[in-house]
């Protein structure tokens, strides 16, 4: 009565399973005959041939331009900008490689799309993307591999070949118009500061003209710490004005920056305000006189250290701006595949005959439990 309201058990499961084992084991049969058929006769082999690359250092940006300068008083931006370089040259590569003018110009190159009868370019696209770009990173070696799939094994390397050769081309054009846009900005902040020398020199030669100044050896000893913290400052300023043209203004490397020239200017404020009520200065004219003088005369140290600063960044910019040398390394170029890569023919034959067998012995079950079942029913009628 049990068996015969539904409640069926496992060892009813497998007596059905056995009593339709004939119908089973045939359509599994068939099912294993046909996917052996399908993929080893039909479906055509797929090849994958991959090559990796590395970055190759570039002063196409502003941190890698200051940062292989060797400029002491800027030190190494590398410890404020350089710890994400990696992550995001491996970024940018990827951007380059599935952008649409990389692909697109991929596809019909090859003829992608006679090929596999795409009728729009962004289905072509997208199909490349997802299906036949296989990019893998690895953000600790900082490297990256390169990848295409396709049914001729000489095909994929050609077109995994291509692609390195596009990124390494699209990434060179940037760092070319990155080189020149870094070159225009230093040129203007070059010439605004000659302009601001020019003017500091004159004005530091029409006050001696007029007074007559030689200042004590002793005050300029006393002042010296804080014309060179001031000539720090605005080295700082310097770097603070280029990072925030690297990065965004909410970036941590650029709170950091301003919280170091804030600090500075602090101790330059203790400095000049100790300095100026411990020092007697009674020197033709008193001590105005003497500090108008000082004052000028730090103006044009301080220009002077801006623009030892920038002339090593302007020769560098424009050399930049006419190389052309390649920007990626191959540690491996792309070989041509002697083994298929899919489909997995024995895996996908056992997958295949495993879901029929399922599905058939389901079937059985069901239809065993709805004939119970509506014996069931004619029994209480």
């Amino acid at each position: 009565m049990e068996a015969a309201k539904g409640d069926f058990m496992l060892i009813d499961y497998i007596d059905i399973i056995l009593k339709k084992r004939k119908p089973i084991l045939i359509a599994s049969s068939i099912a294993a005959l046909i996917s052996t058929i399908l993929f080893f006769f039909v479906i055509d082999p797929v090849f994958l041939s991959f090559g990796t690359i590395k970055s190759a250092e570039s002063g196409g940006s502003l941190s890698g331009l200051i940062g292989s300068s060797a400029i002491p008083d800027l030190g190494d931006l590398s410890e404020i900008a350089g710890s994400t370089t990696i992550s995001k040259e491996l970024a940018l590569y990827e951007t380059i490689i599935t952008s649409r003018r990389c692909l697109e110009e991929t596809i019909l190159r090859y003829g992608l799309m006679e090929e596999n009868d795409y009728k729009y370019m962004q289905d072509a696209i997208k199909d490349f993307r997802e299906n036949i770009l296989v990019i893998k990173k690895d953000k600790v070696a900082g490297t990256m591999e390169i990848g295409v799939y396709d049914k001729d094994p000489n095909k994929a390397k050609e077109m995994t070949d291509y692609l390195i050769y596009q990124l390494n081309k699209i990434n060179i054009e940037m760092n070319v118009q990155n080189a020149r846009d870094n070159k225009l900005f230093i040129e203007e902040r070059y010439n605004l500061v000659n302009n601001d020398l020019k003017q500091v020199e004159d004005s530091l030669t029409e006050f001696q003209n007029k007074y007559g100044i030689s200042p004590d050896y002793q005050i300029q000893a006393a002042l010296k710490a804080e014309v060179e913290l001031e000539a720090e400052i605005k080295a700082e300023e310097v770097k603070l004005e280029l990072l925030k043209k690297i990065l965004s203004t909410d970036q941590t490397e650029v709170f950091a920056q301003e919280d170091k020239i804030n600090a500075l200017k602090k101790q330059l404020s203790e400095i000049q305000n100790n300095s100026f009520e411990d020092s007697r200065l009674n020197i033709k004219g008193g001590p105005q006189v003497i500090m108008n003088f000082l004052r000028l005369k730090r103006n044009v140290e301080i220009q002077n250290k801006i623009i030892s600063t920038l002339i090593p960044l302007l020769e560098k910019s424009k050399i930049d701006e006419k190389r052309e040398t390649p920007t990626i390394v191959v540690l491996d170029n792309p070989f041509l595949p002697e083994r298929k890569s899919k489909p997995k023919r024995i895996t996908s034959i056992v997958l295949f005959t495993f879901v029929i067998f399922s599905f058939t012995s389901i079937f059985y079950i069901l239809k065993e439990k709805l004939s119970s079942f509506f014996e069931f029913i004619k029994t209480r009628l």
